[in-house]
């Protein structure tokens, strides 16, 4: 027995000494990871005099996780089996590790194997919540669906003039009471499934389909009512890291999509888009993406605004210490219509901030500011130049089962046109519920 005893510990600690990091870390500041691994190295030398010691094992693995070296505390725990089969939080702590290693079969066995002994509920909670996501994880097609309804009150639903006098082809016209911004009430219908395919590729690419469809209703001014249906695929293709490369993680998305709008329930528009978007990371904090499209719109009532859209958009994300995401974006583009003074330049800048709160509320902040140029003079009117300002604020909030969301945001608009008919400003308030365990298993 004194045999089987040396000679299981002697494996145990050659495994993890020669063990290295197998994820990333989950503490990012250098001089920690240093003290901690140094922490680490004073209690192993400790085992050696005292390898059945219970809490040095369970110290030795906890820090081992912290580095990111799952195996190494994969081998202490299963080593604290041998001394002690009956502790079911090591049996699941056993389970989570694999789990985060993909070893799927492993983890089954170990979460199963804590059902055997007398865990506590909060225990065999955990439990059934990683044998749920492992089975969501084998599975060849996730399907997901989200319903949401809500309100909108928007300060300018007429899309109205805001001044009192605007100028057309140099004459002053006044602007009628009836034309000017009234306000009203939408109700908004939106329904989204989702259908992720794993590939069962080495690199974990997927594929993933989408339809939304979603119909908003004034209260009054029904002739602005919106409808729409979007469609759309995309390929990812995570690629091989190059240790040259500044880049780690990188990816690249292939999409098609096409949409087709309504305006009071007749054809306005329809889109097909085309993407290819490069995403990597910088390093743990900073994601950079760089992307290219084209888009080939049709007006069905106007057709001489039909043609296509070129562009190329980039973004910088950045998640602070504090968990505060922080997105840079711009966008430039250039819509070829089939005349000229439909035909267009734009430049898109863009800045969100996103943080959770307590409780299961969020935060999201946005910013927008777009100035488009176009090539040729409107018949009349003359030159068109836009500069369109966008700010939005929302406090959104997960219930506690996750299947209920709502979201409650403030955005203004501000619309200004070289040419005055074509200004607009608008505020809306929005409260909006989604329900996204439809059809699913809402620890899923």
């Amino acid at each position: 027995m004194k045999l089987r005893v040396f000679v299981i510990t002697a494996c145990t600690f050659v495994c993890l000494y020669s063990s290295a990091q197998n994820v990333a870390p989950s503490i990012s500041d250098p001089k920690l990871i240093e003290q901690t691994d140094l922490e680490r190295e004073t209690i192993f030398a400790s085992l050696i005099d005292d390898p059945t010691n219970l809490d040095l094992l369970f110290k030795y693995a906890n820090l081992s996780i912290l580095l990111g070296d799952l195996e190494a505390a994969i081998s202490v725990f299963e080593q604290m089996l041998i001394y002690e089969p009956d502790l079911p939080r090591i049996r699941l702590e056993l389970g989570v590790l694999y789990f985060r290693l993909n070893a799927y079969p492993s983890a089954k066995l170990y979460l199963n194997s804590v059902k055997k002994y007398d865990a506590p509920d909060e225990v065999l909670k955990k439990v059934d919540a990683f044998l749920r996501s492992i089975a969501e994880a084998e599975e060849d097609y996730f399907h997901r669906h989200i319903l949401s309804m809500g309100l909108t009150r928007s300060s300018n639903a007429n899309s109205g003039i805001d001044d009192d006098i605007i100028e057309i082809a140099g004459l002053p016209l006044i602007v009628e009471e009836s034309s000017k911004p009234q306000g009203d009430i939408t109700k908004n219908f939106r329904y989204t499934y989702t259908l992720k395919q794993d590939l069962n590729h080495p690199r974990e690419d997927y594929v993933n389909y989408v339809v939304a469809l979603t119909d908003q209703r004034l209260d009054t001014y029904s002739e602005f009512d919106i409808s729409s249906i979007v469609t759309s695929a995309t390929r990812r293709f995570n690629l091989e890291s190059n240790p040259t490369s500044i880049f780690s993680r990188p990816s690249l998305d292939a999409s098609i999509a096409g949409f087709m709008v309504l305006l009071a329930d007749k054809s306005f528009l329809s889109s097909q888009k085309y993407d290819l978007t490069f995403t990597g990371a910088l390093n743990d904090s900073l994601i950079f993406t760089i992307g290219g499209f084209h888009d080939h719109r049709k007006f069905l009532i106007n057709d001489l605004k039909s043609g296509y859209i070129n562009g190329l958009a980039f973004s910088n994300s950045y998640m602070s210490d504090s968990d505060v995401l922080t997105k840079f974006e711009y966008e430039y583009s250039k819509y070829n219509a089939k005349v000229s003074y439909e035909t267009y330049q734009s430049n898109s800048f863009g800045l969100n901030i996103t943080s959770a709160l307590v409780r299961g509320w969020s935060f999201k902040a946005s910013l927008l500011h777009t100035q488009k140029s176009h090539f040729a003079d409107f018949p009349i009117f003359g030159k068109k130049k836009e500069e369109i300002n966008s700010a939005k604020i929302e406090f959104s909030k997960t219930s506690s089962d996750k299947c209920l969301f709502a979201s409650y945001r403030v955005a203004k608009n501000d619309n200004r046109s070289s040419i005055d008919i074509y200004s607009r400003s608008n505020l809306q308030v929005t409260a909006d519920f989604s329900y996204v365990c439809l059809m699913n298993d809402p620890g899923k």
